[in-house]
């Protein structure tokens, strides 16, 4: 991996900042960037970086203001602006060059080492395991989705029978609910047959860890959302909702199912991945593509334009947030409706 190795004796410096990940509890080392860096380089966090590890969080665009290489480390549905950014760790798969890394949310999620215990994870189960499945099918949502998909889904399949919403939106279980940060969605997920992932919205590109949550908790994922889940995922072994007109679709698949043992074993026992060590594969491409950020000379790893144009768009950012009246703009109230949202939610 260009040449270099955790052993090296001689350890490159790199001095960084994190700008925009002002959420309670943050810490570097839960970065994705951070645990490579670590591994490679002597890491000094300062406030006189070389480097600006950026998010969209905090105080929106605060990072126009520091001119050193920015990279963004994105796990939002937000599309990076290349025109202020030099690199990207997003959740699109944009092809530009050296300059963007496609991730999806399954692999930078904070339940970390359960991402790649997917890839060797045993699928080998006897008729048995269906014993342990007491709830049909389970619904996980803090809110409604992108026109109302979610929602209306969730509805229609239980006119079929009872699908168990464990979490804050269309609650159904006398107030109770599981969390998605520890182990109380997994428990449930396990006991579910079925585990509707749907994702918030379908932005193409855009997989979170809904997917990869029901497949570790040996529940069949019933997915909706960008339709590129199956260059990833074996199609075998899940459940595609492609659109509002394939609901009916969709919910004859689950009842088919249902009401066939064996069908419903042979879809469990599938692989999970198209491409078997996906997981380990994107970690080794996602190293690679950081450490030719950082093992180029410093100089020579901007990207991004710092003159004429780009320089005019990053100075009318600054400058419409200086100008913003009582400071109440609308980057302000963004901010304050997202915290709003991070505190409310408890699950997804």
């Amino acid at each position: 991996m260009n040449g270099k190795s955790v052993q090296d004796t001689v350890r490159k410096t790199v001095k960084i900042k994190f700008v925009g990940f002002n959420w309670p509890g943050f810490t570097p080392e839960e970065n994705i960037v951070y645990r490579i860096l670590e591994k490679y380089y002597d890491v000094v966090i300062t406030d006189d970086p070389d480097y600006i590890i950026c998010s969209i969080f905090g105080e929106e665009y605060e990072y126009c203001k520091y001119p050193q290489v920015r990279i963004m480390c994105i796990g939002e549905d937000y599309v990076p602006d290349f025109n202020l950014i030099d690199y990207s760790i997003s959740r699109f798969p944009i092809d530009y060059f050296d300059r963007n890394f496609y991730l999806i949310g399954c692999a930078d999620n904070y339940k970390g080492q359960r991402w790649y215990d997917l890839e060797t994870k045993d699928r080998n189960y006897d008729k048995s395991f269906l014993e342990k499945k007491d709830i049909f099918a389970n619904f996980i949502a803090s809110h409604e989705s992108d026109q109302n998909m979610r929602g209306d889904f969730f509805k229609e399949l239980c006119k079929y029978k009872k699908v168990l919403s464990f979490g804050s939106y269309l609650n159904n279980t006398d107030g109770m609910t599981v969390n998605f940060q520890d182990d109380s969605k997994t428990e449930i997920q396990r006991r579910s047959k079925f585990s509707l992932c749907f994702e918030a919205l379908k932005h193409e590109g855009f997989i979170t860890e809904k997917i990869s949550d029901a497949f570790y908790a040996d529940s069949i994922p019933v997915y909706f959302g960008s339709s590129n889940i199956t260059d990833i995922f074996n199609e075998k072994a899940f459940i595609c909702c492609k659109s509002r007109e394939d609901f009916q679709n969709t919910i004859d698949r689950i009842i088919e199912l249902d009401q066939n043992d064996e069908k419903y074993m042979e879809m469990l026992r599938q692989p999970i991945f198209v491409r078997p060590d996906y997981p380990s594969y994107t970690q080794r491409k996602l190293e690679e593509f950081v450490l030719n950020i950082f093992d180029q000379p410093l100089d020579q790893a901007y990207r991004r334009s710092t003159v004429f144009w780009g320089k005019t768009f990053n100075d009318y950012i600054l400058e419409t947030k200086r100008r913003a009246y009582g400071g109440d703009d609308i980057f302000s109230k963004a901010r304050r409706k997202i915290s709003y949202m991070m505190e409310k939610s408890k699950a997804k």
